[in-house]
């Protein structure tokens, strides 16, 4: 009897620790967030969710990567993404150095902003995987906030 409640008592507590375990990733994850139709999220401050949105990234058809000149990861980047019609489908700020968008097949405009620094490109999205758009901004002085991230930008061969 006592080696039964030995064997109960342990298989609780891997049992406790293991959901502390599992529940304590889930806690990280970014969110995803649906703007006009259009599914996106935002993020990537820190190693840990850095990393975490790279495993993330196969989901999206379109992955942003916002940086300076200089390498350092920028968040709070302005970014508008409108149709190849010119219909806008997202006008949102960053929370972070990455913007997982997913949308359909089609060439997209995208117009990002930092600081009074600003950066246009056509992307066009795949029917199958997606597309990956690098965009570097040089940050000006014009905002009270420091948008630049260089604490965020992990090892991550980048």
């Amino acid at each position: 009897m006592k080696r039964i409640d030995h064997i109960l008592r342990t298989v609780c507590i891997v049992l406790c620790f293991g959901t502390t375990n599992i529940a304590v990733p889930a806690q990280s994850l970014p969110e995803a967030v649906s703007t006009n139709g259009v599914l996106y999220m935002t993020g990537g401050i820190g190693e840990d969710e850095a990393k975490t949105f790279l495993s993330l990234a196969p989901r999206y058809s379109l992955r942003m990567m916002f940086t300076s000149p200089g390498g350092g990861y920028l968040a709070d980047v302005g970014v508008r993404i409108a149709d190849a019609g010119g219909k806008t489908l997202l006008d949102t700020r960053t929370e972070g150095p990455f913007l997982y968008i997913m949308l359909p097949a089609g060439r997209y405009r995208v117009i990002a902003n930092a600081g009074g620094s600003e950066v246009a490109r056509w992307v066009t999205v795949p029917r199958r995987g997606g597309a990956d758009l690098h965009l570097s901004l040089e940050e000006r002085a014009a905002r009270d906030t420091n948008a630049s991230c260089l604490r965020c930008r992990p090892s991550l061969g980048l």
